[in-house]
């Protein structure tokens, strides 16, 4: 009976260990989701709303909500054309002929009055909104998760570096990134906690200096969300940083979930152990 009910407790605590699974440090698709909305609340104040058209933004047009520029202002309009067909209504057949057109490169595209009267009109159009608003999650998405494995690990630091790889693209934002880890003085595997301790090492940093507006406007638009800027993780089961600089080396923290499938194995073994357990 002993060796029996040795067994069982053995089994029960190899259902334990499968049922608490380690899983990565990122944050979940809700949350992401949250960032979305946020950011495009940014851009709306910061660069532009559903309808903006900048017909000549140094050497080619930048639209819409993320005032995407250039082959990005043309990839937009194809996508809306492409699952909103009733877009199409707002355009000439020539300008509709020429975005459509594979051969077509909008690198040093800028728009006459007149086109740009047509698309600012599309791009206000409910499919308009909401082609914007799908390319806008697909774009945003794309930059967090950059951001992450950029080192940037919390919803503050992503969502402030998020706004630069939208203005200045990921090469430029990679650029960006490794002058400001010169100015800190570490390496390609430290991990950004602090939006303040960021924002500083922004302001140090002599590469982009031109653009510290815009630094300044998401760095105080994200402190008005009332979200934590000094690294506290989102997740209580990840450590604060220990340096007094916030960064740390370590990559990706450990968490841990329970695994539906073992954990019913779990209660089930649970549950026959009782059975077997002597009366008192």
């Amino acid at each position: 009976m002993k060796q029996r009910i040795f067994s069982l407790l053995l089994a029960l605590l190899l259902a334990f260990h499968a049922a608490a699974l380690p899983v990565s440090g990122a944050e979940g698709d809700g949350g992401d989701e949250a960032l979305v909305e946020a950011l495009k609340g940014f851009f709306i104040t910061a660069e532009g709303d559903y309808d903006s058209v900048n017909a000549n933004d140094g050497g080619a047009c930048s639209l819409g909500l993320l005032q995407w520029h250039g082959p990005r202002a043309l990839e937009l309009l194809r996508c809306a054309l492409e699952g909103w067909p009733g877009c199409a209504n707002y355009l000439t057949q020539a300008l509709y002929r020429e975005i459509t057109d594979p051969d077509t490169g909008w690198s040093s595209r800028t728009l006459s009055a007149a086109e740009a009267q047509r698309i600012s009109a599309m791009l206000g159009s409910p499919d308009g909104r909401a082609a914007q608003d799908a390319q806008a999650r697909r774009d945003i998405l794309g930059y967090l998760q950059l951001c992450r494995r950029w080192g940037m690990a919390t919803d503050a630091t992503a969502a402030y570096f998020a706004v630069i790889i939208n203005q200045f693209g990921s090469g430029g934002a990679s650029v960006y990134l490794r002058h400001i880890r010169q100015t800190l003085g570490v390496g390609e595997d430290a991990v950004f906690r602090s939006l303040v301790l960021l924002h500083r090492a922004v302001h140090d940093t002599p590469y982009g200096r031109s653009c510290l507006a815009m630094r300044d406007k998401s760095y105080a638009y994200i402190e008005g969300l009332g979200w934590d800027l000094n690294g506290a993780p989102r997740e209580p089961m990840i450590p604060a940083a220990d340096s007094p600089l916030a960064l740390l080396t370590a990559r990706e923290p450990i968490r841990w979930q329970l695994n539906p499938a073992a954990l019913a194995l779990l209660l089930q073994w649970q549950l026959l152990l009782l059975r077997l357990l002597p009366e008192p």
